[in-house]
């Protein structure tokens, strides 16, 4: 509906700010250095210098993430304030609107809804790209249980069935890695196949020093060349752009809470259809007598 899209379209804008917040700085490498030395002191700044652009760089991270995150919150009030008088509106004059003015609210309480959701997802994102990271030792076993219980009733109305292998202990912040295992359950809810029942495996792997987690489904997949995209900010995958349901932040806030543990995020179709996520974390105990 226009008033949906327009609120989405004007959040977007807005709120990208938080998509160049805390994301590191690439430092150009300067041009004209050849192997060795020819003109270095005229091209490469003093460590001074280049010491106080990296402070003027993450200073202006800092500000971007408070004021995408200070927006964030000062949305709250008013949103807040337009669905509770449109809901009261409803509600006193309900029975002496005709249907065309129903619907009229009834558009501005959904188009309220989403501004919400999408406020809250930024908050979100915010707080796993800038917020504390507290580690601990994680069995993510236990948590992916956890997680599917939240789920317990979109999976059984999907007729789902997880399948769960042997998943290892891990050192992440619990909270966090929680977060990723619950986007990615999320998306695989949306992107079901309609011709047939929901099928999600969730395993794990070593790969050298690192863990591989997967979470597979039998959906409808993802094209390759969505592949990166589906990762930034506010871009949906197939699933949330058929169903128009998902804020396109869930893949965002996954990308960001595994790179901050020192891991990487992607995707490939899945054998037989659907689509696989994986994702790496260093094993901070490899080698280690004392782990888990």
């Amino acid at each position: 509906m226009n008033a949906h899209q327009t609120y989405g379209r004007r959040a977007t804008d807005l709120l990208e700010l938080e998509g160049r917040a805390c994301r590191p700085m690439l430092i150009p490498v300067p041009g004209g250095i050849r192997d060795g030395s020819v003109g270095i002191d005229r091209h490469v700044p003093r460590p001074d210098v280049l010491a106080r652009r990296v402070a003027e760089l993450e200073r202006a991270n800092l500000e971007l993430a408070a004021f995408a995150s200070d927006v964030a919150h000062d949305l709250r009030a008013p949103l807040q304030a337009v669905a509770g008088f449109a809901e009261l509106l409803g509600r006193r004059e309900g029975a002496r609107l005709d249907e065309t003015s129903q619907d009229f609210i009834g558009h501005i309480l959904a188009a309220a809804a989403a501004m919400r959701e999408m406020v809250e997802a930024v908050l979100e994102h915010r707080r796993s790209s800038c917020g504390p990271v507290t580690p601990t030792w994680v069995d993510s076993k236990d948590l992916v249980a956890a997680v599917l219980g939240r789920f317990r009733t979109e999976l059984d109305a999907a007729g789902a069935v997880v399948e769960i292998g042997d998943l290892p202990s891990i050192y992440a912040d619990r909270v966090q890695l929680g977060r990723v295992f619950q986007n990615l359950l999320s998306n695989a809810l949306r992107a079901t196949h309609p011709e047939r029942d929901l099928r999600i495996t969730i395993t794990a792997r070593r790969l050298g020093a690192a863990w591989e987690f997967a979470v597979s489904d039998n959906g409808i997949g993802v094209l390759t060349e969505d592949g990166n995209r589906i990762f930034d900010l506010f871009q949906r995958g197939p699933g949330g752009a058929l169903s128009r349901t998902g804020n396109g932040m869930g893949l965002a806030i996954c990308r960001a809470v595994v790179e901050r543990h020192g891991g990487r995020i992607g995707v490939e179709k899945a054998g037989g259809g659907g689509a696989r996520f994986s994702f790496t974390l260093p094993d901070r105990g490899f080698g280690h007598p004392c782990r888990p």
